[in-house]
């Protein structure tokens, strides 16, 4: 099947109204229901789109952007986890060791190194790491 340019119009309104709304991956699914369409043997554009979009499951085309947003916020979603319990846990470890220093207990000096060491090497360059890539995407829009 040769498409024409007003099938490639229909099939991107397609795309649309099920709801994919990332323009990457409205271009990317336009290329691979096109390349499906022009390899099928049907002679019908209708029945072919139809088989071509029915092929991508009963969620459809929504799912498919729904794992597309998961698997590019995957490692953003990590790191924000990682970046909460550093820092909850140097912020424990620096009040508590302070809170032994007053007290004058033991053990005070290794919860302050602890908890500092944490903070510095843990917590510090995950959250400017993460400001100065927010910064970047800020910039490139």
């Amino acid at each position: 099947m040769e498409l024409q340019a007003h099938n490639i119009e229909i099939i991107r309104l397609n795309i649309i109204e099920r709801g994919v709304t990332m323009p990457d991956l409205q271009e990317s699914l336009l290329d691979h229901i096109c390349c499906q369409l022009e390899l099928s043997d049907s002679k019908d554009f209708d029945q072919a789109l139809q088989k071509a979009l029915d092929s991508f499951g009963i969620s459809g085309l929504r799912q498919v952007q729904q794992a597309t947003n998961y698997i590019i916020n995957k490692n953003n979603i990590i790191m924000k986890k990682s970046m909460f319990i550093l820092g909850y846990l140097a912020a424990t470890l620096c009040s508590t060791g302070l809170l032994f220093k007053i007290q004058h207990w033991q053990g005070a000096s290794i919860l302050l190194v602890l908890g500092i060491a944490i903070l510095n090497f843990g917590f510090l360059p995950l959250w400017f790491y993460r400001r100065m890539k927010n910064e970047a995407a800020l910039l490139s829009r």
